[in-house]
């Protein structure tokens, strides 16, 4: 008899994306895909090891499942179970623990009983994740409006503070006719809003001549009414060519999202992530804002890296308003074992890390409020997502409500936005007069 299987991920948009994947596979190999621990046989939990915040979710996640419902066998898959198997297999209650480079296996792996550590390491051969690539639903089906297309899985970079590539390896990449197969699959479905996303989808790449412009330019010019949304970018990745397009291609959203990390120079090299000519790139990110004052501009940033001053915080705080960010994610620098950073002299008190993520969040809280003043009497094209009130996202990632008016999700609604919304993270806006 089959199993009912619940799938729990934790963590970041490819955690979420490779589960999706999953739980289509699981269903064609006869198991069923349920949402209650109640109606569960077994459930699988993603697990995530970037911080030790997001590790210790897991494993809360873990011994609450056990507590609740002791009947329910639990697999563990992703990060955790890819850096620590036998750890977690000894001293946590599950059957199972299954690493990132057989998470392809797991619906055969569910049919032992028995149990066990399935795994291997993550090398160039390692290519079970980017198997997992989403074959798309109809939206109405997948309660999405938009398609999340995982291009590319690893990273070779070896950042001081990241523990990602000791865990999934180095890049490998889908192959561009499979990308533009399943990405022309989607809009077939209809879907309207299609993100390219993956580890470091900078790095993507099939073949010389093939990287990552190459694959948006081809995916843009395809005929349809949609648009492509790139994933976070790392700021090497960020050419003149590459922003060019993304500010003003119709089908591209003008929305660049970066993993900056620091905006000090300084930070950034004992970070291990040097940028060359470091002023040139921020001049490059003031040029944008400059030439597409209405695109959004993100950005991941790090607090209380091993040895960051006040002074190179007060740098990065600087710069970040130069540079005109709208909106961003901070994160408290998180010691993971095994990393270049965990060694390093400087650890910061964990007060002095909260107070200058908290000084920082609202400094970009602040930024996005002023891009939305900004926005103001604008009119942008939304994706609807929610019906009633209608809200949705607009193109430089401002999600959009308006108040009043209900419409169908997966259709698109010209408005005009008149400001801040009645809730914190929406601005307000009246349809567009025709």
């Amino acid at each position: 008899m089959a199993s009912a299987v619940l799938i729990k991920s934790i963590g970041c948009r490819t955690n979420q994306e490779e589960m999706t994947a999953l739980a289509a596979q699981l269903a064609g190999d006869g198991y069923y895909v349920v949402y209650d621990l109640a109606d569960a046989d077994v459930a699988i939990v993603n697990s995530c090891l970037v911080t030790s915040a997001a590790e210790a979710k897991t494993r809360r996640y873990i011994s609450s499942v056990s507590h609740a419902y002791p009947g329910v066998r639990i697999c563990v898959t992703g990060c955790l179970a890819q850096h620590s198997p036998h750890e977690i297999l000894k001293r946590m209650p599950v059957t199972w623990v299954v690493g990132n480079s057989r998470k392809h296996d797991i619906p055969a792996i569910l049919r032992k009983k028995e149990g066990g550590v399935f795994h291997g390491a993550m090398d160039a051969h390692a290519l079970a994740a980017v198997s997992l690539v989403n074959s798309p639903t109809c939206p109405g089906a997948s309660g999405r409006t938009r398609f999340f297309l995982k291009i590319q899985e690893g990273c070779n970079y070896r950042c001081a503070y990241c523990i990602v590539p000791l865990v999934r390896g180095p890049s490998r990449s889908v192959s561009f006719d499979r990308v533009v197969g399943v990405f022309e699959d989607a809009l077939r479905a209809g879907y309207k809003e299609i993100v390219l996303t993956g580890t470091h989808i900078g790095q993507y790449s099939d073949g010389p001549s093939c990287g990552l412009e190459a694959l948006v330019e081809r995916l843009a010019n395809t005929d349809g009414d949609f648009r492509v949304r790139l994933s976070s970018l790392d700021p090497r990745d960020m050419s003149d060519s590459l922003l060019q397009m993304i500010g003003s291609h119709p089908r591209l959203c003008r929305h660049l999202h970066l993993s900056v990390q620091s905006l000090s120079p300084a930070v950034l090299k004992n970070m291990g992530r040097p940028i060359a000519e470091h002023g040139r790139f921020l001049e490059k990110l003031a040029s944008f804002r400059k030439s597409f004052p209405l695109a959004g501009l993100g950005g991941d940033f790090i607090t209380g890296f091993p040895g960051e001053t006040n002074e190179q915080f007060d740098g990065t705080c600087r710069a970040a308003v130069e540079c005109g960010f709208t909106f961003g994610h901070v994160f408290r620098y998180s010691c993971r074992p095994g990393t270049l950073a965990s060694a390093m002299p400087g650890q910061i008190d964990e007060k002095e890390k909260s107070r200058r993520s908290e000084r920082l969040r609202k400094l970009l809280e602040d930024r996005r409020r002023l891009f939305v003043r900004s926005a103001a009497g604008e009119v942008q094209r939304v994706l609807v997502e929610e019906e009633s009130p209608a809200a949705g996202l607009a193109s430089n990632y401002l999600r959009i409500e308006v108040a009043g008016h209900t419409a169908p999700a997966n259709t698109w609604i010209d408005v005009t936005v008149s400001g801040i919304g009645n809730k914190k993270d929406r601005c307000g806006a009246v349809l567009a007069k025709s």
